[in-house]
């Protein structure tokens, strides 16, 4: 959806003044109806009813209406942000512990072989000196050289046991190496082991913080869902229009901004890192993730690509990549429109509503820069994918025009 161009207050309610009124009994029904955006900071339909026929009053009022749906929105996209850093806070520390499970797991390895060929070394080295002490070595065998009925056979005994020893030399300094080796490996081991467990504990104080965060958003966006539609209720009453028009159109001016903004970061992340190769696929995002941004290596990737593996979601996400393509169908169609939509958020996020990326701040089916810029669409944006479709498609539509334009531009730049 496109934002009309004109602004300010007086051509909106130009705008506005074509839209069919509400009707008398509904708005009789929001009067005698109890109201969830009077609480305290919100205005009551009292003070609405009070302030009608006086254009100063009704201007206050609608003023004080939009600073509360502007401060009941960033209330609810902030719990809703929160809930996606400590999503992907959770995934990177357990990306982190995985890493550091590894290492700690070949180091272990590494010191177990060493304490193999460290006894075997010393077992051989214990041999050879038992060969020399039965012989006497090679200082008794030079005074059995001169008194030797068969000299040219004590002089070849007397070249082996030098050799002998020699070796045994040899295999007692690899002894040594193998043991300081051991000890060396060991003491890395030990130190990964408690780097991974130190990783673990942070993984778990992540996981539960996540856990804790996505109910906490959950609640605050029911909350601010019920109090919205009573403003908008209230706005349509002082403005003699509808709440359905009121919030397409404030919903039309934010997404505007919020497209205009998109487009500069996504040019901005894109531009700050190594360009991949055109066409690659998305994936790679550590916690489920650019749309808007880009896929592959640059930033916002599409962690996961095509489907790709990723976190479980959200609490309240619906990650149905099934679902959201037939949605997807029914606000575009079929054909080539279809078929090139697909394309490019199989590459941004598989199609995942929690799709995320760290590095970037980039969330969602289509990759929004930051994630919140959604909620222009609906405050549900972190777990509803009706939501991040309607508006990843309005975006594309008010940047590119077609869907296949997007797909495009992605594969030429690696980001839309």
């Amino acid at each position: 959806m496109r934002a009309h161009d004109r602004s300010g207050r007086d051509r909106r309610a130009s705008r506005l003044a074509v839209a069919t009124g509400a009707s008398s009994a509904l708005v009789l029904a929001m009067l005698v109806a109890p109201s969830a955006a009077s609480a305290a900071g919100y205005p009551t339909w009292a003070q609405v009813e009070a302030a009608k026929g006086n254009a100063a009053a009704t201007q206050a009022q609608v003023d004080l209406i939009d600073a509360s749906l502007d401060s009941l929105e960033k209330a609810a996209s902030d719990r809703s942000d929160e809930a996606v850093l400590a999503d992907q806070a959770n995934a990177t520390a357990r990306a982190d512990l995985a890493a550091a499970s590894r290492r700690a797991d070949e180091l272990a390895a590494d010191a177990e072989r060493a304490r193999a060929t460290a006894d075997t070394a010393k077992q051989e080295a214990g041999q050879l000196a038992g060969s020399l002490f039965r012989t006497g070595g090679t200082q008794t065998m030079g005074t059995d050289l001169f008194t030797s009925p068969d000299p040219g056979a004590a002089l070849y005994q007397l070249g082996s046991l030098t050799q002998l020893g020699a070796r045994w030399q040899t295999v007692l300094a690899d002894a040594t190496r193998a043991s300081n080796t051991v000890s060396s490996l060991s003491e890395q081991a030990s130190t990964a082991a408690d780097r991974r467990d130190a990783l673990a504990r942070d993984a778990q104080a992540a996981a539960d913080q996540a856990t804790a965060a996505q109910p906490t958003a959950d609640t605050e966006v029911a909350d601010a869902t019920q109090r919205s539609a009573d403003l908008y209720a209230q706005l349509a009453a002082l403005k003699d229009s509808t709440a359905e028009l009121e919030q397409q159109y404030r919903s039309g001016v934010a997404a505007q901004q919020a497209f205009a903004a998109q487009q500069a970061a996504a040019k901005a992340q894109a531009a700050s890192a190594p360009k991949a190769p055109a066409g690659s696929s998305g994936g790679g995002g550590t916690s489920s993730g650019g749309g808007a941004s880009s896929g592959g290596s640059a930033p916002g990737t599409g962690g996961g690509g095509s489907g790709g593996g990723g976190t479980a979601p959200p609490v309240g996400a619906v990650n149905d990549p099934a679902g959201a393509k037939a949605y997807a169908a029914t606000k575009v169609g079929g054909g080539a429109e279809y078929t090139c939509l697909v394309q490019l958020w199989n590459k941004e996020s598989g199609w995942r509503t929690n799709a995320s990326n760290p590095s970037s701040g980039a969330y969602g089916i289509p990759q929004s820069l930051p994630g919140n810029k959604m909620a222009s669409f609906g405050l549900d944006w972190q777990t509803n994918y009706r939501t991040q479709v309607d508006w990843g498609i309005s975006y594309i539509q008010s940047s590119y025009g077609t869907m296949c334009s997007a797909w495009a531009h992605s594969v030429a730049n690696n980001w839309y």
